[in-house]
């Protein structure tokens, strides 16, 4: 049969009455008509996702033609061991073209493979998305840190877009996005007509856009601004750095609100003049005034290093951070049933090209968001992730028992060279002086290595950075956010008062 340029099987034109058109579900109508709904769990101001089966799906790249897929496996996505990937192939759990193959198939063009796993997502902070503004055609809210955006890496129910598409019973675009771990103001569409006209007023830098920042250090009453170029050190870590030689312009404004001499911190107004990842954190960090609790680039001296030195210090230290589960069961040998030594969820599944309109913007890597069939490890698509993933809050491992009184040199926030962590007997982790309880099992798949790993509660106060966005200016219109809980109303001078619309009372 002949077949149309959209990819749909024609039929001849013949007599016979005209049977009706079959639509091709797109692969992410088919992946969420297969998907559990999710069920969530609130426990200690926490918001979980109760782990779910799901199917990650991804077309093989060209590099791995030729290739054996357990040799692509296991270099590709090291979230398992090879162990698990021959065992996964052997019953069916990873397929190639919804068949299953042998651990020596050879990759080939058009290779469909299907990963079913038992999804683990980390826990948010269970705070209230508030409403800014709404309209038939936006939706401007006050994203609470901790959160990320929209499905990536580990995360897919436990999203921005995932909760307010859910409460408003409609399909969302995005056409800018903050961190992570940063809080505040997020534009959003509610057509794909206005989310590339929005996207390009950001592409375009026709945004006037207003953070709050809480640094270390006096900062200069009379202000200062920085245009020092930023280049991404490393496209996988989601890391910037200053760089004279090679990195791209970049312009950020700053203004002293307040200084507490006591803490010995100041308030900061930001006004970026241009749209580079992490702009204001790197910027802020280079002048000498981090951001008090950035885990990256309050880094000591980070600002002193060069590139090539910052980059391998950061590397060694992650790679340290990633092996914390093997240093606690070195007694132990790896197996498909305990897991791996770092993050999961590194197989890549098909991005969701909707939820960003890629002709109305792109990240901060130049990369349009959502590409879809993008493969990228769980680091590449989290950016600032790495930091959470860094703390104790995501160890995995399985410690014996008697291991009590074992201290073990390991990295531990991912902000120090190394720290000691050690077992209590009641089963709890002792880590820098702080202690961490393990997050509760709240589904178990005898087939999922994760659900054999542990992984602890992470501190409330390691899920979120003092950056807020408090004020954008776009398309004739401006919206501010409330302050943010970390910054009091005193601290703001009464000539920002109507800039950041507060009342005098």
């Amino acid at each position: 049969m002949p077949c149309s340029n959209s990819g749909v099987i024609m039929a001849k034109e013949d007599s016979s009455p005209k049977r009706k058109r079959r639509r091709c579900l797109p692969v992410r109508e088919i992946m969420e008509a297969e998907e559990e709904k999710p069920e969530f769990r609130v426990i200690d101001g926490l918001r979980y996702v109760v782990p779910y089966n799901f199917v990650l799906r991804t077309y093989a790249k060209k590099r791995w033609f030729d290739q054996s897929i357990l040799e692509v496996l296991t270099r590709e996505f090291q979230a398992y061991p090879a162990s698990y990937y021959k065992s996964a192939l052997a019953s069916g759990r990873i397929t190639v073209n919804d068949k299953i193959v042998s651990c020596e198939y050879l990759l080939r063009d058009h290779d469909f493979i299907a990963h079913h796993v038992h999804r683990h997502e980390p826990p948010v902070l269970n705070r209230e998305v508030q409403t800014i503004a709404e309209s038939e055609e936006i939706l401007v809210v006050n994203k609470p840190a901790s959160i990320p955006i929209h499905t990536t890496g580990r995360y897919r129910h436990n999203t921005l877009l995932k909760h307010l598409e859910s409460k408003h019973s409609q399909k969302l675009y995005t056409c800018h996005r903050l961190d992570r771990l940063t809080s505040g103001i997020i534009v959003l569409l509610k057509n794909t007509h206005k989310a590339k006209e929005y996207g390009a007023l950001f592409r375009d830098q026709q945004v006037k856009k207003t953070y709050l920042a809480l640094v270390d250090g006096e900062f200069p009453v009379t202000g200062m601004s920085c245009s020092e170029p930023i280049l991404q050190v490393s496209h996988k870590l989601g890391i910037n750095k200053v760089d004279h030689e090679n990195g791209k312009p970049a312009h950020t404004d700053f203004k002293r609100l307040h200084y507490d001499s006591v803490s010995g911190r100041s308030l900061v107004l930001c006004l970026p003049q241009s749209g580079k990842m992490h702009q204001i954190r790197v910027h802020l960090a280079h002048r000498g005034f981090p951001i008090t609790n950035d885990p990256i680039y309050s880094r000591e001296n980070w600002a002193k290093k060069s590139t090539e030195e910052f980059s391998k210090e950061l590397t060694e230290v992650l790679f340290k951070r990633d092996n914390i589960s093997r240093l606690l069961n070195k007694d132990q040998e790896s197996s498909a049933t305990t897991g791996g030594d770092v993050e999961h969820e590194n197989f890549p599944e098909n991005k969701d090209s909707s939820d960003q309109v890629k002709s109305s913007s792109t990240d901060s890597t130049g990369k349009p968001e959502g590409s879809p069939n993008h493969l990228t490890s769980d680091t590449e698509t989290q950016q600032t992730d790495v930091t959470t993933t860094a703390n104790p809050a995501n160890i995995c491992s399985s410690p014996p028992a008697d291991k009590s009184d074992n201290k073990l040199t390991v990295s531990g926030d991912g902000l120090k060279q190394a720290a000691e962590i050690s077992v209590t007997p009641d089963g709890k982790f002792c880590l820098d002086g702080r202690v961490f309880e393990r997050i509760p099992q709240l589904s178990y798949d005898e087939k999922c290595p994760e659900c054999a790993w542990i992984r602890l509660v992470p501190a409330p106060e390691d899920m979120f950075i003092f950056l807020h966005a408090v004020r954008y200016e776009l398309g004739g219109r401006f919206y501010v956010s409330p302050l943010p809980e970390w910054c009091e109303k005193e601290w703001i001078p009464p000539e920002f008062h109507e800039l950041l619309q507060i009342s005098s009372d």
